[in-house]
């Protein structure tokens, strides 16, 4: 699972909208699609609003992604 993957699912699971979430991470709604869809790379500063937002550590959000560069 990639960072964008993990943003989305646990926005979901907060049922926390795309333009919710925007707004507390201080982006547009376009930019967290483009996140959740890994069409950008995710800013360290937005990275920290987002995790904030969604009750996790940043550490949180790229674990998996981490395991998964480790296994290769």
């Amino acid at each position: 699972m990639n960072i964008g993957e993990n943003i989305r699912l646990r926005r979901i699971s907060k049922r926390m909208s795309q333009e919710q979430l925007a707004q507390k991470a201080e982006v547009s709604a376009t930019m967290i699609s483009y996140i959740e869809t890994g069409l950008k790379p995710l800013p360290l500063k937005t990275g920290y609003l987002i995790a904030k937002a969604l009750d996790c550590t940043v550490d949180e959000l790229i674990e998996k992604e981490c395991q998964i560069i480790a296994e290769k």
